[in-house]
């Protein structure tokens, strides 16, 4: 009987997290957007402009080696609200970045640049 209560608050606990994250996420993802809207609008870029500019910032201050192709077109596709984001996806960019944000970076530089076209 132990063993049962044991195995279901353990499984209570995983939902809970699991919960947790994709709250997490989604409050992500919507902070994301809004910040890359706010970028577009206070360079008053075009869709290509900002997120040309967005990716020149990415490939600079992070090595392909973190940040490639794949992630770039990821990351596009999130902003520009083609898709959303999964949860198993936010757990691997949890675990892959647990310690740096370079789409937060290379937007805050964006933002706090002194160039205005």
């Amino acid at each position: 009987m132990h063993e049962k209560s044991f195995k279901f608050n353990s499984k209570k606990k995983v939902m809970k997290k699991l919960k947790d994250m994709e709250k997490k996420m989604v409050e992500w993802q919507s902070g994301i957007r809004i910040l890359y809207k706010d970028l577009q609008k206070t360079h008053n870029w075009t869709d290509k402009q900002v997120w040309k500019e967005l990716e020149i910032e990415i490939k600079r201050i992070c090595p392909v080696s973190e940040f490639g192709a794949d992630d770039l077109a990821w990351c596009r596709e999130i902003l520009t609200s083609k898709r959303d984001i999964t949860l198993w996806e936010a757990v691997r960019l949890t675990i892959r970045f647990k310690h740096s944000t370079p789409l937060l970076d290379a937007i805050n530089n964006l933002k706090n640049s002194k160039f205005i076209d």
